[in-house]
């Protein structure tokens, strides 16, 4: 298989996996919701945000296997594969006892910071010590799961993922039925984690049978390449931790606990659409690499014009509909109690969000080119200023400050300095892109806000399904008004792939 097609391949596969991981949880959420209550989904909610800051633990070393194990597969080289695998499983298995041990002392000290009523705390502490336990055997085994990715197995690592979804779907439901609460949901992760770790680790020794995996100390030599390839990319993961993953914690402690559920409901969906962009500029990151390496700042500038337009093409609609139909579609989805609140925290997320996807693409090119110190930077800037103006505007305002102190520090790093900094790394203009690549796009996207606008205002709605078909019956506008802003670059483009298909067809003799 030729390496465009493993790409589409892989791509694909990736996708199928998010699909129905988003799937799973947005049918789920609702009853998990319903079944737990406010302040108990709230516990978990936080149970959740405190242990997936473990994850950090990772100190970077899954990208680190997935690039040498992809470099020395190719080379034939599998003793140094081999070396570098077990190397970064001698270093997971100190890093897991540790997260292990974390997990006991936060478990003793969670109902210290938080307010949770008698009858609930020795779940809720059983619940912070499963779930630590869940991440430490994910640090450990996902180095197969590097492995899997550095060969490109995205069929089987998306596979695994599946089977995951599906038992952990299936044990919730049957858990919160039969009324186990928090530490059924607990048990639950940690079961379905386990298995689907093994399951890569199987299939990770059975897709590279050339790899031997000893478990003594790996040396200097070996530590010293992964720190030098792992150290920035660790700190840029720990800071979006930090943006991304603190304000449940802060809602939570400053507000109540229960305002975390209204909290994390606007925040999952700003979450999700996250992902979604992530899934597809991810993709862009080897190209950046190819091409700078050979110098081809022409291909690097269209990456980054074409990238980010798709980006802001498949995000725009989504957040359009979610901030004028918000609401509407919250109020389906969990219940009335819920909408009105977590609608406006969606509002003010969605405003940061519309610039950091704007960004998506010039991330990952960023990182194609090796030149992600300075986003470490601004990435801790960031973090500094969104947890203290998030506890500030938090007490002033509730959990709409918490929301604003998130906006106001993204703002500030996606408007003024990412724009400039990508356009000076692929040498064009700050005003050349801003205009091209952001402006058309956002333009392009009126229409079907007005739209979005005046079917929710004009065509109440009382069941999901319709929902959904309303917003099919006008995706028409959008995708109208983008043809009229870009058909000169689409006919261009039509015209292009027609002859080259014409052109690749042999000509037929006459006799």
């Amino acid at each position: 298989m030729s390496e465009g097609k493993r790409t589409v391949y892989g791509a694909i596969w990736n996708w199928i996996a998010l699909a129905c991981n988003f799937g799973v949880a947005f049918f789920l959420s609702p009853f998990v919701v319903h079944r737990l209550g406010a302040t108990l989904y709230g516990v978990w909610a936080i149970v959740v945000g405190l242990t997936s800051y473990m994850t950090l633990m990772d100190l970077g070393l899954r990208g680190a296997v997935v690039r040498f194990v992809s470099r020395y597969h190719a080379r034939g080289d599998h003793a140094s594969s081999s070396l570098m695998v077990s190397g970064a499983l001698w270093l997971r298995q100190w890093i897991s006892l540790g997260v292990v041990l974390l997990s006991s002392i936060l478990a003793l000290l969670f109902t210290r910071f938080y307010h949770i009523s008698p009858e609930v705390q020795s779940a809720a502490r059983l619940a912070v010590f499963l779930s630590g336990v869940s991440v430490a055997v994910t640090l450990y085994f996902g180095v197969f799961g590097g492995v899997l990715t550095g060969l490109q197995r995205f069929d089987l690592s998306s596979s695994v993922t599946l089977m995951q979804t599906a038992a952990r779907a299936v044990a919730v439901v049957w858990v919160l039925r039969t009324g186990h609460g928090l530490l059924g949901l607990a048990l639950c992760e940690l079961s379905a984690t386990l298995a689907a770790n093994l399951a890569q680790m199987y299939l990770s020794c059975r897709s590279y049978p050339e790899l031997k995996i000893t478990l003594r100390y790996p040396g200097r030599k070996i530590l010293r390449e992964f720190a030098g390839y792992s150290l920035w990319v660790f700190l840029i993961h720990i800071f979006a931790q930090i943006i991304y993953y603190t304000d449940n914690l802060v809602v939570g402690a400053i507000v109540s606990i229960s305002a975390v559920t209204f909290y994390a409901i606007g925040s999952s969906l700003f979450e999700y659409l996250r992902n979604i962009v992530a899934s597809l500029t991810m993709t862009f990151l080897p190209l950046a690499s190819k091409y700078q390496a050979s110098g081809d700042y022409q291909r690097l500038r269209e990456l980054l014009l074409l990238g980010t337009r798709l980006a802001i093409g498949v995000a725009l609609p989504i957040q359009l509909a979610l901030f004028f139909r918000g609401q509407t579609f919250i109020d389906l989805w969990m219940g009335s109690q819920y909408g009105a609140i977590s609608s406006r925290v969606l509002q003010i997320l969605l405003v940061a969000q519309l610039f950091t996807i704007a960004n998506s693409t010039g991330v990952n090119l960023v990182l194609g080119m090796a030149a992600h110190r300075r986003v470490a930077i601004w990435c801790g800037c960031e973090a500094i200023a969104n947890l203290g103006l998030s506890i500030f505007f938090g007490r002033k305002m509730g959990i709409y400050g918490v929301a604003v102190g998130t906006l106001i520090p993204s703002l500030f790093v996606q408007v003024i300095l990412w724009p400039r900094y990508v356009s000076q790394l692929v040498q064009t203009t700050v005003s050349r892109h801003v205009l091209q690549a952001w402006v058309l796009p956002f333009l392009a996207g009126i229409p079907f806000g007005i739209a979005c606008f005046l079917e929710d205002r004009y065509w109440p709605t009382h069941h999901l399904a319709v929902f959904f078909l309303q917003i099919v019956l006008i995706l028409p506008i959008y995708a109208l008004t983008v043809f009229l802003f870009f058909r000169s670059d689409i006919l261009r483009e039509l015209r292009k792939r027609t002859s080259r298909t014409f052109s690749s067809k042999e000509p037929v003799s006459v006799p």
